[in-house]
């Protein structure tokens, strides 16, 4: 073993250079690899933690709908003998406020549950007994950092918690925070009874047609789901009974991954099995891209290997104990590689996650199991990459190893091209792809049909909602606020849908759309284009509950001309008025569907139009608008953000998204062109004789570059042609999951090869021109 460190340190001092491209190329895709494996594992396993996780489903539709009557608990345990635990879950629509005697007012993730939330779902308790902790009206379980953010060290449990600076909640239990792969995610839960005291409504308990919870049920072992799902469509009103024909049991273990989503609510998260997919796949890219370049460099060094080894033939070696020496030798070199990459994911993993919002599990890599796995993955590696080479050598005559006849059959340079072409046919694809990816978020951040630049938003607290004049005139007042108005909504904030009757030409229909109120000045300010009839204005008494739609509206129900068409809500008609041309209130990933803006009173926030000359006047101006805000809201915290901060929000996922395949694409770039380095540091010193012999005979340099360059062109040419279909494939297949999306178009391709060819010919002309410039004297001296 001593013998075999002094080699592998022997060996490494003779070609430092090649070898520390070796060792880093192998460390950073091993990096990659672990980070992305790791987070894949724990996406797929998202609540797999909970006991009773294979007997858990939630009510609800693939297609996103999961909202269920609060009746339908009753029904279920009172009739089904099958269902073992119902549970409801519902959400408040704002973030609720929560404050005690010691602390600020902060805002915090609410959910509402039954008192068997803990029999379904499995959280470590810290205080408290879960059992009990939900059976009290006003009693509240909240999480260890909610805990310490409201009461620092102090007891928690038995303590009060101001709810909304209106009702006084009681910790009942403290509970270990939430684990990050799980579906549901919150910081407090408080009872049913509790909601039914806030919200005071009761008719979303007791009426059929009032979808406001998430419903989970707990099957008996052994029942089959889908009878369970044929019953509790039985239960259902037969007036609601084409409201749930496509409604069926998810299982908990697949909820992650479906399209269920919740409207204002924002305690059920789902994600993207496609780009969790794609960002493995990228990674194992990578790691093939490292191992081209193993097989590249170690290829390079075989014959340097085959003398060494016919010397220790000469001295008595046994061909097991030489052929042992080579795989161990290989399996050090990864070994200290996975060493390398262990260190980088403890020293960057929290850096990726800021910039791409991979999630990273330490416990997962500090376990036996991945310690396992990941020895028993490179010592398969370095077996796969080294057997062949360490039997012929192993096997051969020593005289054919000190005459350098042994052929180990990964030394030809046709072998060699055809591994860098392959790493080129990668790097190319990954630039084209990643120049379409960034195209279609700029797509998604431009093309919206509205303008957002310069928008302040004011969330409006309940003092705010009441002093709305108050705060009208205190704006007015102030330098720099152009002009302001008040909405329900702005996009990439939750939008309402209504189901409501509208009456046009004495004929009646149910449409579907999706609704805000505004005032006057909310068109203006958004910039939104008027193609039909009239705005409603501020100043005409008689505009009050006037509508304007959008044209998607007129498309999906069939209408000619909607003017003077009146929708019917609460009991009152309202007129519509005028159209406005489609703009994107919903990601582009969605369609733009029906929409109608309202005039009426209510407002969730205050939308100011700014203007300042740099970023210090910019700075003070936000922080005064957030003071006299803050001065009309004392007991509520004020939010402020701006319309183009929201509107990216919109595009999160896929900005994220973006940024995790650039990182992947730019490191197997670099790896490219470290192995390209690498190869052609062998090239060079492989031809150093015949490049003097050139000189001499009076060569001129640029025709020795030409020379030495020609292959790498001649390969990167190959790739381009290879890359382009591979890479059209998968820029169309993605872009199939956007409503609207760009253009995928011919310049991405040509800008990939022509990028890949930059990268190519900068990284050998380097050393091209090093061996083209040399004295000849130099490496024919001895000849």
């Amino acid at each position: 073993m001593k013998y075999l460190f002094k080699t592998i340190i022997r060996n490494f001092r003779r070609k430092p250079i090649t070898n520390f491209i070796n060792l880093l190329g192998l460390a950073i895709s091993f990096t990659l690899v672990i980070i992305l494996s790791v987070y894949c594992y724990s996406e797929i396993t998202t609540d797999q933690f909970h006991r009773n996780v294979d007997r858990i489903y939630l009510f609800g539709t693939q297609e996103g709908d999961i909202y269920s009557p609060g009746i339908l608990k009753e029904n279920i345990d009172s009739k089904i003998p099958a269902v073992e635990s119902t549970l409801r879950i519902g959400g408040t629509w704002d973030a609720p406020v929560f404050q005690t005697m010691n602390s600020e007012p902060i805002t915090s993730d609410l959910i509402f549950a039954d008192d068997n939330f803990f029999k379904l779902f499995t959280y470590k308790c810290l205080e408290g007994d879960l059992e009990s902790a939900l059976k009290e009206p006003l009693s509240v379980v909240i999480s260890k950092s909610l805990s310490l953010k409201l009461f620092g060290k102090e007891e928690p449990l038995g303590k009060t918690i101001k709810l909304n600076n209106d009702k006084n909640l009681t910790v009942s239990a403290v509970i270990e925070e939430p684990k990050a792969n799980s579906c549901l995610v919150f910081s407090a839960i408080a009872s049913i009874a509790t909601r039914k005291i806030v919200q005071e409504n009761g008719g979303e308990y007791t009426d059929w047609g009032w979808s406001d919870f998430q419903t989970f049920v707990m099957l008996k072992k052994g029942v089959n789901p889908d009878a369970a799902q044929k019953i509790i469509h039985s239960l259902f009103p037969q007036e609601n009974q084409d409201h749930i024909r496509d409604t069926k049991l998810i299982p908990l273990k697949k909820i992650y991954f479906s399209k269920a989503s919740l409207l204002g609510d924002k305690y059920l998260i789902t994600g993207d099995r496609k780009r969790v997919m794609i960002l493995v796949l990228v990674a194992i890219l990578v790691l093939v891209i490292a191992l081209v370049n193993f097989l590249n460099i170690s290829s390079s060094q075989w014959q340097e290997k085959i003398r060494q080894t016919g010397v220790l033939k000469v001295i008595g070696a046994r061909q097991s104990a030489i052929f042992i020496n080579i795989l161990a030798e290989s399996f050090i070199f990864f070994f200290a590689s996975l060493l390398i990459s262990i260190y980088l994911v403890s020293s960057f993993s929290q850096f990726i996650l800021n910039y791409t919002g991979i999630h990273y599990s330490q416990k997962i890599t500090s376990s036996a199991g991945f310690i396992a796995i990941s020895l028993g993955v490179i010592l398969i590696l370095s077996v796969i990459f080294s057997i062949i080479p360490a039997l012929r050598i192993a096997s051969s005559r020593a005289v054919d190893n000190l005459k350098n006849r042994v052929k180990t059959g990964a030394g030809r340079q046709s072998f060699r091209g055809f591994l860098v072409m392959m790493q080129f046919i990668i790097a190319i694809a990954l630039i084209a792809f990643t120049v379409l990816v960034q195209k279609q978020v700029r797509f998604g951040n431009t093309s919206l049909g509205f303008n957002h630049d310069n928008i302040l938003s004011i969330k409006l607290t309940d003092q705010l909602s009441q002093k709305k004049d108050v705060l009208k005139n205190m704006l007015a007042g102030k330098p720099g606020i152009r002009k302001f108005c008040f909405s329900q909504y702005f996009p990439g904030k939750f939008i309402s849908e209504w189901q409501n009757e509208l009456i046009q030409n004495g004929d009646k229909k149910v449409i579907t759309f999706n609704t805000f109120s505004a005032d006057a000045n909310f068109f203006e300010m958004l910039d939104l284009q008027l193609i039909m009839g009239r705005l409603y204005t501020d100043n005409l008494s008689t505009d009050k509950k006037k509508i304007v739609v959008n044209e998607t509206f007129l498309h999906d129900n069939n209408i000619l001309n909607p003017l003077g068409a009146t929708i019917t809500t609460g009991g009152n008609n309202s007129e519509i008025i005028g159209v406005v041309k489609d703009f994107h209130f919903k990601s582009v990933d969605q369609p733009i569907t029906p929409l109608a803006i309202r005039n009426d009173a209510s407002a969730s926030y205050c939308l100011a139009t700014i203007q300042a000359g740099d970023f210090t006047s910019l700075s003070d101006l936000v922080n005064n608008i957030k003071k006299t805000a803050s001065e009309l809201s004392p007991s509520f915290p004020v939010e402020i953000s701006f319309l183009d901060q929201a509107v990216q929000n919109m595009y999160q996922s896929e900005i994220r998204f973006r940024r995790a395949f650039s990182l992947l694409a730019f490191f197997a770039i670099v790896l490219c062109s470290l192995g390209i380095l690498a190869m052609s540091l062998f090239a060079c010193q492989k031809r150093v004789k015949e490049i003097g012999i050139r000189k001499v005979n009076g060569a001129r340099i640029s025709e020795i570059l030409i020379m030495l360059n020609s292959d790498f062109v001649k390969w990167v040419g190959i790739a381009f042609v290879v890359a382009c279909p591979v890479a059209f494939y998968a820029g169309h297949a993605w872009l199939k999951g956007f409503a609207y999306k760009t253009d995928l178009s011919w310049w991405i391709f040509v800008l990939g090869g022509l990028m890949a060819l930059g990268i190519a010919l900068l990284t050998v002309s380097w050393q091209s021109w090093r061996a083209a410039t040399r004295n000849p004297v130099e490496s024919l001296r001895y000849e």
